[in-house]
């Protein structure tokens, strides 16, 4: 049989505590406090088998803290209700919160039975019946119990046994976590922490991480049931002796997982179901008790879907917690007001980081998206929230916390039925959802269409200028860029990004400017002008001047230098076999030398050794060049004459 653990529920004094010990023989009442006062304080422990273990809840109502920390963590549910007193408020209270923190598995016991008679114990347990109507005890079994004379406990024992192994598992996410719920110190061993394992394995030897205050720790030693181990998994109480931290640096609440994996985080989206006892709408602002894990947090609450939510009715709210929660999609919380302190509603985390640059309606349509159960369409939803980001298979799972393992066939299942695009990017996938990836690769199309219209006379649009100018994230653009030249949507010439058909189209006395600029530039030489130069020789407005530079650098008839000089490409050869003259009865080159060479000052001399230092054709050793590799062909060579 898989690891089951089970929860009690249920009103103070009913004898929750009495009726685990009957079928474990373990006192969960630990403290000494609770001996003497026969009063649980906080939760306890207990196996009834070696893969059924038992978590003991106080019943009385200033201890709704402790009750929620010991029912966060448990697969299915033992409602405890005495028969001397039937329903009593915190028994309506403790399984309003097991129903809402998702739990679907439970049983009945009616306790006491032997302080009253028999029509009475069916009035009870016909109360009983139509109290659970509507939940996730409607069907459950109902045992009639006395742990004075011993009735019904093997009854109820073997019925838990049943549903235990009939009990769906606990989704593994993959992700080991552990919410602490003890941290004490034992001696010769050191610091240990007990909790449930809500996902993943933990193994001896392992270094996790204690949240939130992201500390790494190794587990040195494991414990289950008592029992030395060397791993424990989902659904099984756990004692793990960590090693480098001191037990006072520790607090219920904290979360042991692998690191890097759980959000720590002080605001967070979620959904609530507002339960209809409480006489009040849940209002803009409120300020609420958080029960999140084995934490409770103060917290402002933002209705996001209207301005309020009337009792009996769900929605989704923004929470500002007053303190730092370690938190994941789905996690599930109960939610209860601040004062008077009663439990009102809960829900579960949609999303554990702030909304960005969102108004009110765009907030719900996307944490709309992430309300569901299937595994596809939370994808879709998380790649919906990020919209103009392309996301990784890492991306998912440290959103989601889920292992990688479990998310690659849905990836593939979503890209095969069209709804994901992907783009491979250094050796890794980036998935993006179709419709809006269309939609980005569209505003790109257009926004290179606007600029050939206001543009005409340059050949292409500026890679880098684009980029910056689209309203979306760099990366994104450039990725689907690539994309879009690979399927020929759009051509890349250098660094100008163009249509596919587009050109420039001079008229008769643009293309007579153009080449006495470009016959000006060759003419001088190895001094190339400036283009400052070039405005005082050409009587050209200012921005021709640039587009004509533009064009003749595109057609590779010239390059610009440093400091903004342009170089005609058939002036190369003519600098090559200068060095190579120069270089046959000489072993460095310094920059007087260099000087006499082009017949011209540092002006073109600095400019012109570091273009040739960057064709490789010369080498700088401090202050003096060094013969390269001259034997490179130019682009001259290609350009023609």
């Amino acid at each position: 049989m898989k690891p089951v653990i089970w929860g009690t529920a249920g009103h103070i004094d009913h004898g929750k505590t009495a009726l685990v010990e009957s079928m474990t023989g373990t006192n969960t009442d630990r403290l000494q406090e609770e001996q003497n006062r026969g009063l649980t304080i906080d939760i306890g422990f207990a196996f009834l088998s070696d893969e059924i273990s038992f978590i003991d809840v106080p019943g009385h109502e200033k201890f709704i803290k402790n009750m929620v920390t010991g029912v966060s963590t448990i697969d299915a549910g033992l409602l405890v209700v005495a028969a001397d007193d039937g329903i009593m408020p915190q028994t309506r209270e403790h399984l309003a919160i097991l129903q809402l923190l998702g739990v679907e598995t439970g049983c009945i016991a009616l306790t006491k039975t032997d302080l009253v008679d028999s029509a009475w114990l069916d009035l009870v347990e016909e109360t009983v019946y139509e109290h659970v109507q509507g939940t996730f005890l409607q069907s459950a079994p109902v045992i009639r119990t006395s742990a004075v004379s011993g009735e019904g406990i093997d009854e109820l024992s073997e019925r838990i046994t049943e549903l235990s192994a009939r009990l769906p598992r606990r989704i593994d996410r993959g992700i080991p976590r552990l919410p602490v719920d003890r941290a004490f110190s034992v001696k010769g061993f050191g610091t240990v922490v007990t909790g449930s394992v809500t996902s993943g394995e933990f193994h001896q030897g392992d270094t996790v991480e204690l949240l939130p205050s992201r500390r790494e720790v190794k587990v040195r030693g494991i414990q289950t049931h008592g029992q030395d181990t060397k791993s424990v998994g989902i659904s099984e109480r756990a004692a793990l002796n960590i090693a480098n931290i001191e037990v006072d640096a520790i607090e219920r609440g904290d979360q042991l997982t692998s690191p890097g994996n759980l959000h720590v985080s002080d605001e967070i989206y979620a959904t609530v179901d507002y339960l209809s006892h409480p006489a009040d709408p849940l209002k803009q602002n409120q300020r609420v008790r958080i029960h999140l894990g084995t934490t409770e947090i103060l917290a402002r609450c933002t209705v996001v879907t209207g301005q309020q939510i009337d009792p009996g009715d769900s929605g989704l709210v923004k929470l500002r917690l007053e303190d730092r929660a370690v938190v994941a999609f789905g996690d599930r919380y109960i939610m209860r007001f601040y004062s008077p302190m009663m439990t009102i509603g809960g829900g579960r985390v949609l999303y554990p980081e702030p909304l960005k640059y969102l108004n009110r309606a765009q907030t719900a349509d996307r944490l709309a998206a992430l309300d569901q159960e299937d595994l596809a369409g939370i994808l879709r939803g998380f790649a919906n929230i990020y919209r103009t980001r392309l996301l990784s298979l890492a991306d998912f799972s440290r959103e989601l916390t889920f292992h990688e393992k479990h998310l690659t066939e849905p990836l593939v299942r979503l890209r095969e039925q069209g709804d994901f695009r992907a783009f491979e990017v250094e050796e890794k996938l980036l998935y993006g959802l179709t419709d809006k990836v269309e939609c980005m690769e569209k505003e790109i199309l257009d926004s290179i269409k606007e600029y050939h219209e206001h543009h005409s006379k340059e050949p292409g649009y500026p890679r880098s200028q684009l980029i910056q100018e689209v309203n979306l994230p760099d990366e994104t653009v450039s990725i689907l860029l690539e994309g879009l030249v690979s399927r020929g949507e759009i051509e890349e010439l250098g660094p100008l990004i163009k249509r596919p058909g587009f050109s420039v189209r001079l008229t008769p006395r643009e293309q007579e400017q153009k080449k006495r600029l470009e016959e000006f530039i060759l003419s001088e030489g190895l001094c190339p002008p400036s283009e400052n130069d070039l405005a005082e020789a050409m009587d050209f407005a200012a921005e021709e001047l640039r587009q004509f530079l533009k064009l003749l650098q595109y057609e590779k008839a010239v390059e610009r230098l440093p400091d903004n000089l342009y170089f005609h490409v058939k002036s190369k050869d003519m600098l090559r076999q200068e060095l190579r003259r120069y270089f046959t009865d000489h072993r460095e080159l310094e920059i007087g030398q260099f000087k006499d060479i082009i017949g011209g000052s540092r002006k073109y001399a600095i400019p012109l050794l570091e273009y040739t230092d960057q064709l490789g054709w010369t080498r700088r050793d401090d202050d003096v060049r060094k013969k390269g590799n001259l034997e490179q062909s130019t682009t001259s060579e290609q350009y023609g004459d």
